[in-house]
Formats: C-alpha cells, sequence, structure tokens
C-alpha cells in the first residue's frame, strides 16, 4: 500500500473532505459503514507515514478513539444492546473525536510535506548557487578578477564556432619580479590588481581581458586595425606611467592576429604574441624580469 503522501493531493484532499461531511450529515447504515472502513484505512495510511514518534501517539490516539466509536456503533446495532445510553452516548463522540485527530495529523502532515518541499527548493537553490561559483572561480584569476587561462581557450572555442577576427595582445610586466623583492608580495600583489583595472579602464570596447600567468596578461581587442591597438598601447602607457616610474617596471606588448584560418590552433596564436613581445622585451633597456 503507498504512503498517504505519495496519492495526488486532489484525491486526498477529496477523501478527506468527504469525511469531515460524513460526520455533520445524516446518512443510512450502508454508507456509515462504508465511510467507517474509508476512515479507519485512511487513519491507518497515516500511521505509515514519517511523522516522528509525537504524531504517532496521537494517531495511535485517533485510531483507538475511533475504533471505539466504530465498535459502540456496531454493538448499537444487536437488538439486545439496542437503545443502551451508554452506546446511543459514546459511538457518535469518540468517532467525531477519531475524525477530528486524524484531521489534526492530516493538516500536520501537509504542514511538513510543505516545510520539506521548501527546504528542498532552498537546497537546490544553494546547489546551484554553488555550482554557479564553482563554474566562476574555475574561469576567474582569483587575485585580479579578469578571466584565467582556460577562460581564453573556451573563449578561442566560441569565436572559431562564431568565425570573429581581431587582434590577440600579449602584454608581460618587465622587471616585475624585484617589485616583489624589493616592495614585497602584498605590494606585489596590489600593483597587479591595478594593472588589471587599467587593462579594462583603457581596452577598446568589446575587448576580453584575461590574466594567464603571474605577471602575463592577455587582451582580445575586437578589431584588425592595428591602428587602433597602438592607440590602445600608448593609452596604456600614459594611464601607467606614475606607477612603472615608482616599481621601476615596463611593460612589453606582442601583437598576434586572430581570424577563422588560425583560430582552431590558439597555440599558434600565443605563440606568435609572445615571439613578438619577447622582441618588444629585449629592444627595452630595463633588467628583465
Amino acid at each position: 500500500m503507498s504512503t498517504l503522501s505519495q496519492l495526488p493531493i486532489r484525491l486526498t484532499a477529496i477523501v478527506c473532505i468527504g469525511i469531515l461531511l460524513s460526520a455533520l450529515v445524516p446518512s443510512n447504515g450502508q454508507l456509515e459503514s462504508f465511510i467507517s472502513i474509508l476512515t479507519l484505512v485512511l487513519i491507518f495510511m497515516l500511521l505509515k507515514e514519517d511523522f516522528g514518534k509525537g504524531m504517532r501517539s496521537w494517531l495511535l490516539l485517533a485510531l483507538g478513539t475511533y475504533s471505539i466509536g466504530v465498535i459502540a456503533d456496531l454493538l448499537d446495532e444487536i437488538p439486545e444492546l439496542d437503545n443502551h445510553w451508554l452506546i446511543d452516548s459514546t459511538d457518535d463522540i469518540f468517532m467525531h473525536i477519531g475524525v477530528f485527530l486524524m484531521c489534526f495529523c492530516f493538516i500536520k502532515m501537509l504542514h511538513q510535506r510543505r516545510d520539506l518541499i521548501t527546504t528542498l527548493h532552498t537546497q537546490i537553490d544553494r546547489s546551484r548557487q554553488f555550482e554557479a561559483d564553482l563554474s566562476r572561480l574555475a574561469l576567474e584569476d582569483d587575485l585580479t578578477g579578469l578571466q584565467n587561462r582556460r577562460s581564453l581557450f573556451r573563449r578561442f572555442d566560441k569565436m572559431a564556432i562564431n568565425l570573429q577576427r581581431g587582434i590577440l595582445a600579449y602584454i608581460d610586466l618587465d622587471n616585475f619580479k624585484q617589485v616583489n623583492d624589493k616592495f614585497g608580495h602584498k605590494s606585489g600583489d596590489e600593483l597587479l590588481v591595478d594593472i588589471a583595472k587599467t587593462l579594462i579602464q583603457t581596452a577598446p570596447t568589446g575587448s576580453q581581458i584575461y590574466r594567464i600567468g603571474g605577471d602575463e596578461f592577455v587582451v582580445l581587442l575586437p578589431t584588425e586595425d592595428n591602428n587602433v591597438c597602438q592607440v590602445w598601447i600608448s593609452n596604456l602607457y600614459d594611464a601607467t606611467a606614475k606607477k612603472r616610474r615608482y616599481y621601476n617596471i615596463d611593460f612589453s606588448v606582442g601583437l598576434s592576429p586572430y581570424y577563422p584560418g588560425n583560430l582552431s590552433d590558439p597555440d599558434s596564436i600565443l605563440a606568435k604574441a609572445d615571439k613578438e613581445m619577447y622582441l618588444d622585451k629585449i629592444s627595452k633597456p630595463l633588467a628583465q624580469s
């Protein structure tokens, strides 16, 4: 037999309403017997529910009182006991008390079911949020909040599907190691965060910015115009001039175009940009990182 909570709510409500009405509306002997049996079955089904020990005691009390009422009603049908004052005065009372207790337990069951559903929805929402946080952390650099190397390669896949074109800028901070050595790792982390913010502020609209290593950044510029890239690089130098002087660092930047023909091989795009970045680095007198 299924538990009551597994039955359709509408069917369960109709049965319970019918039993309640039967306690108020006079009925013939056959209908009354049928309702009594149905009520006992319903109480037994409630007993199968996992209410806890406290509610089980109430259900047993409901079963006991209703059973006494049913027995008294059956005894009332015996001619020798017909119109006996004790039986006449107790059958309906015990049956009504049993029905009342049963309804009390049923309402309690519905409340527990509602609370359980609410709790499950809450847990599902938390699980989804946790999954979203894990996905975000897997694709995000925890220091700067920029996208990371894994996110960059996912972006290459999307660009390949959409046949996008543009220029990849590979940026390396020259002489960054001495920042950690001279000013401390905390200052080095703060500098990286500032550089990340500056990249966000200066990059052309639609650019995607990534931190792919300790002091290495990648910017995907949605343009094939090299002049636009050079203007951006000039603005980047101007925006970081004070910090570069203070920390005695510089930028080395290498550019590499991306287009449908080479997006399927992102390593080659990065390798070319890295090569151009290295050529830019060795052309400067500043000590290399």
